[in-house]
């Protein structure tokens, strides 16, 4: 049995969506990534919205890339912090440390990630037994299920129904899913956006997939600790009959 899984941090934690062929979809709210992942031990693939290799130095190629293929929604996608960001206290420290190993330093709302890097990095640097899991950005997903880059932001109404009406594509019963999930949780607690991703990296990870930059698998750079330094997508066409 297949189950595909897309991930998106929010709020209180992790907004997780279960896409299962035979099955349908599903969601899970967890407090921290590790739960995520032991959920979903036979998963056959989990793309995760969130840096997973960090670079020593200098800016990695594949945030270069998504942000050029975005074009007007270049700035969805935040360059990784290096590595040693992870060991700073304060958002001043870690600041001062990018600035100092990849020449730019760290902006407030990319400082309030890396506790969400950390736990993913803690987690897949773990024994635990875990699925395949993959950086992917949202947006490169809407996009390809789209005639390009989604034209409003995410946060708004109009951003939204467009991104629904991509998802309708290939979820028929998307709006029905997504009003459910939407009545079951607290604003608080979860973002309209954050089930949207969710729901659109679950249904990229059921798909082929592409990275940016379009490199071969034995071509990927990877970090001082082994990690990947990739960022994928839903590749074009994937949904063609």
């Amino acid at each position: 049995m297949s189950r595909y899984v897309g991930v998106d941090g929010c709020s209180s934690g992790w907004f997780a969506v279960t896409c299962d062929p035979d099955e349908g979809l599903d969601y899970a709210l967890r407090s921290d990534f590790a739960a995520v992942v032991d959920a979903v031990p036979t998963a056959d693939r989990l793309l995760v919205d969130m840096p997973i290799g960090l670079p020593e130095r200098g800016r990695r190629a594949c945030d270069e890339a998504a942000r050029e293929r975005l074009g007007s929604r270049a700035s969805t996608v935040f360059f990784a912090p290096c590595r040693a960001v992870l060991d700073a206290r304060d958002h001043e420290a870690a600041s001062a440390v990018n600035r100092d190993r990849t020449g730019y330093g760290l902006s407030i709302q990319a400082w309030h990630l890396v506790p969400r890097i950390r736990e993913v990095d803690a987690t897949l640097r773990s024994s635990r037994a875990i699925p395949p899991v993959v950086e992917a950005h949202p947006e490169l997903c809407f996009a390809t299920l789209g005639d390009g880059p989604v034209s409003a932001s995410k946060a708004t109404a109009a951003g939204r129904t467009e991104r629904l009406d991509r998802l309708r594509a290939v979820l028929p019963d998307v709006d029905r899913t997504y009003e459910a999930w939407l009545d079951a949780t607290l604003r608080k607690d979860v973002a309209r956006d954050d089930v949207l991703d969710a729901l659109v990296l679950a249904v990229s990870a059921a798909g082929p997939l592409a990275r940016v930059p379009a490199v071969p698998d034995e071509q990927v750079p990877r970090d001082a600790v082994g990690l990947p330094m990739e960022i994928r997508y839903l590749a074009d066409h994937a949904f063609d009959t």
